[in-house]
């Protein structure tokens, strides 16, 4: 059950008892963020090695941090364990345009989810994923996308437990 505290914060208790709150992100948070941020690229490239951070990642994703603190077209909402101030998950989004040769160009996107071993199951993810859409909203946007890996299955079975659906398949080919 997630109750609302204050502008941009909420929390939640679990039934053991566990509470979490989750705000927006803050600039004296954002090395917990980058080392949340690597955990779950790290998971990502053990599914599919082309998902493996550059040796510069963080160069670019400072730059990302720096519109999330600043304008309003991509949010972080970040997780805490209530019991000992430690992180439990994040969630990144932002608005996505694309070209303007498309009539239906625009869009939210959740450019990264991850959620803590010890949170995992917990609801965590699904409130991550109700404070975007609640963000989404105020931006004007009503349609919420996402990519995760194909051999992803415990992400994607949460996903279409939120009522998301694939509409799109990438494909690869690796050539010799």
């Amino acid at each position: 059950m997630v109750a609302v505290l204050a502008l941009d914060v909420k929390a939640f208790q679990l039934s053991d008892e566990r509470t979490l709150k989750i705000v927006r992100l803050q600039h004296t948070k954002v090395a917990e963020l980058k080392a949340m941020f690597w955990q779950l690229h790290a998971f990502n490239a053990a599914l599919d090695p082309r998902f493996a951070l550059s040796e510069s990642w963080e160069e670019s994703f400072d730059d990302h941090l720096t519109e999330i603190l600043t304008e309003h077209t991509a949010v972080c909402f970040m997780a805490y364990d209530l019991r000992n101030g430690r992180p439990a998950g994040f969630v990144l989004a932002g608005v996505h345009t694309d070209s303007s040769m498309w009539k239906h160009r625009e869009w939210a996107e959740i450019e990264a989810l991850f959620v803590d071993k010890e949170w995992r199951g917990s609801g965590l993810a699904q409130n991550l994923l109700d404070a975007v859409y609640g963000w989404a909203e105020k931006q004007g946007q009503s349609v919420v996308q996402l990519y995760v890996t194909a051999s992803n299955e415990r992400a994607i079975n949460l996903y279409r437990n939120e009522g998301f659906q694939p509409t799109q398949l990438i494909m690869r080919k690796e050539l010799a």
